[in-house]
């Protein structure tokens, strides 16, 4: 009943996360280590489904459900199926899916049931064609293995292997993609003999390339600095890439301040953006999320932290950082500085949600979608709601303690989040535990327009506790 729920639940969220994803052709590129992009400094970069994704471009949505170590046969060590990935792939109604396992399944211990592969093979493939997308399935030869490490054997994928995946696309009326004939050979495309390096990763994707487009990958191609695909906004460079499973767009300034800064939001990308461009024009990074329909479950928080650390660490953005909580946003800021205080220099807060109670509220049938949202979000239900515990006004504690500065802006006439229940209150209780907190009333202001004409005194504040 439980695996039910995650499961439709998995859909109805990446439904709502898939409309920036409107007219685009999705794939969803199915594997073990190798798609993953093992051995690989930055796999969510230069992994062949991310080189795949910047070479396809603004057309297309490339998702990678990798895991590395994992086996086709449903009786082997580890098998993809029994993975979350294999659920949202599912989810993400791909147009085409790209299969590339079978070189685990070559160990001793799993190809005693090796019979079994043709059999297991067409179960996922029939998977995938029951979709309402009705996607176009692509089954990959596994590259050559150079040596006979962890016990995969190159004779068996060969031999094995292959002969089996003929036989399930013949069945199944799926396609074949050579991927072992144009790696014989080339043992230098590989960093371990095994997995492909960047260069190798980077001859994968022009061979998915030619078999998705029909034609040969652009000449001179050069991995960007930055993954997904590159576009511009409001006159700077911005990369969308999706991650765990989550829509993200990183904007980069002309000119980096010292000290990488930047500001991050998760929820409504591009609205009411006066204080993201001006912190971009002083060299401040600006970071989304589309975490909006998620009201900080734990999930969204992990997914989050996910993302801070491959910021941090790849790209050497600034260890603290500003969370811009507008709205909804809110919830996911106070929630997020709560647990993770050490990671944050200080809030931005619009007209935020403090107190779910009150925004999108039990009783309120205009917001009766979004009351549902929250529920389901937590697994809650209108009885066990009464005992929930992680509203934002209940994590202020943890926030003051951490010693974070919040500047908010607000409307007192707010009639979709109430100014006195939520924005007064924070103030207030934030006020009471010692915590640094300024707050722009705006007195005849309603919810809508967030920010401000002029956003210097919120621009200040955020240069000033950097």
């Amino acid at each position: 009943m439980m695996k039910h729920f995650r499961l439709t639940f998995i859909c109805f969220l990446l439904g709502s996360m898939m409309m920036t994803a409107a007219g685009k052709v999705k794939v969803a590129c199915v594997g073990n280590s190798i798609t993953y992009g093992a051995g690989i400094t930055n796999s969510v970069r230069d992994g062949y489904p991310g080189l795949l994704s910047q070479m396809l471009g603004e057309g297309y949505e490339v998702r990678n459900y990798g895991v590395s170590g994992r086996t086709l046969l449903l009786k082997g060590d580890r098998p993809w199926t029994n993975e979350p990935e294999y659920q949202a792939a599912l989810a993400f109604c791909p147009d085409i899916v790209t299969i590339k396992l079978g070189t685990n399944d070559t160990k001793p211990f799993n190809w005693v049931y090796g019979n079994e592969f043709p059999a297991d093979l067409e179960k996922l493939v029939r998977s995938f064609q029951a979709l309402p997308s009705h996607p176009k399935v692509i089954l990959c030869y596994p590259v050559p293995a150079y040596r006979l490490d962890w016990g995969i054997n190159d004779s068996i994928i060969k031999n094995g292997v292959l002969p089996y995946i003929d036989e399930v696309a013949a069945k199944t009326g799926a396609e074949v993609l050579d991927l072992y004939t144009p790696f014989t050979g080339k043992p230098e495309l590989f960093v371990d003999q095994i997995h492909p390096n960047e260069q190798g990763a980077l001859e994968l994707a022009k061979v998915f390339y030619r078999k998705l487009t029909g034609r040969p990958a652009p000449d001179g191609f050069k991995p960007q600095a930055w993954p997904g695909v590159k576009s511009q906004w409001e006159g700077y460079d911005c990369y969308h890439f999706n991650y765990k499973e989550r829509q993200v767009r990183v904007v980069v300034p002309k000119q980096v301040a010292e000290g990488s800064p930047w500001i991050w939001r998760p929820a409504f990308f591009g609205a009411f953006a006066q204080v993201d461009k001006a912190l971009l024009e002083k060299g401040w990074h600006v970071v989304f999320m589309d975490l909006a329909d998620e009201y900080a479950r734990p999930e969204a928080l992990k997914a989050a932290d996910a993302l801070y650390k491959y910021l941090t660490q790849r790209y050497g953005l600034a260890r603290k950082m500003t969370l811009e909580g507008f709205s909804r946003g809110g919830m996911f800021a106070i929630n997020w500085a709560a647990g993770y205080g050490h990671k944050v220099q200080s809030l931005y807060l619009d007209a935020p949600v403090c107190d779910v109670f009150t925004w999108p509220g039990a009783k309120n049938p205009k917001w009766a979608a979004n009351w549902q949202q929250f529920l389901d979000s937590w697994q809650l239900d209108n009885a066990s709601v009464a005992g929930f515990k992680d509203n934002p006004i209940d994590k202020l504690e943890a926030v003051a303690k951490a010693g974070i500065p919040i500047i908010v802006v607000a409307g007192k006439k707010d009639k979709i989040v109430p100014y006195k229940q939520n924005t007064a209150r924070l103030v207030k209780d934030y006020r009471a535990l010692g915590g640094d907190i300024e707050v722009i009333v705006k007195k005849k202001g309603d919810h809508h327009p967030h920010s401000l004409d002029d956003p210097t005194p919120v621009v200040n504040f955020l240069e000033q506790h950097r």
